[in-house]
């Protein structure tokens, strides 16, 4: 009867994490680019920080070969917001950005860099904002492969990752 009970309440809890985890999978996917946006002052750039957030989210969990013309509006928004901000301050560096021939993966690594920027309410660690920038154009770049195309520089990355000399490396380059 104990086992019954046991067994019960573990399909119970089961089936609810299933519920939650395709919840927030749906939530995630419900990203809209914000319409007639306005940014002309340091106000608005803070009130598009939440969509900022959502862009990036939706951007990195969206395959590149769906929702295509919303991708680039989303990649507009997230550019113009980035490019007028006067807090998220992104350095694109030769050095580490070795991917620049590839706008989709630029996008990842400087929106996840203000998105990391905008949750941590740290504007100036130029070593955390390329790191978080760098692992996920790897997440990005490994979920979509077949989708785009392959990048040395990427793959030098990911071998760094597995070796565990990648954070030695933004440290020394960034």
């Amino acid at each position: 009867m104990i086992n019954n009970f046991y067994l019960d309440n573990m399909k119970a809890l089961k089936m609810t994490l299933i519920l939650t985890l395709i919840s927030i999978g749906v939530l995630a996917q419900t990203f809209e680019v914000p319409e007639n946006y306005k940014l002309e002052n340091s106000i608005d750039y803070d009130t598009y920080e939440n969509d900022v957030i959502n862009c990036v989210d939706w951007l990195m969990k969206t395959p590149l070969n769906e929702q295509i013309e919303k991708r680039k509006e989303a990649n507009a928004f997230l550019f113009k917001w980035i490019s007028g901000s006067t807090k998220v301050h992104i350095e694109v560096k030769q050095e580490i950005v070795t991917f620049m021939d590839a706008p989709e993966l630029l996008m990842i690594f400087i929106g996840t860099w203000a998105k990391h920027s905008i949750e941590s309410k740290d504007f100036n660690n130029r070593i955390d904002g390329t790191m978080t920038g760098v692992e996920s154009v790897i997440d990005f770049y490994t979920k979509n492969k077949g989708l785009i195309s392959k990048n040395k520089g990427v793959e030098k990355y990911i071998k760094m990752k597995e070796k565990g000399t990648l954070k030695e490396y933004v440290e020394k380059n960034a």
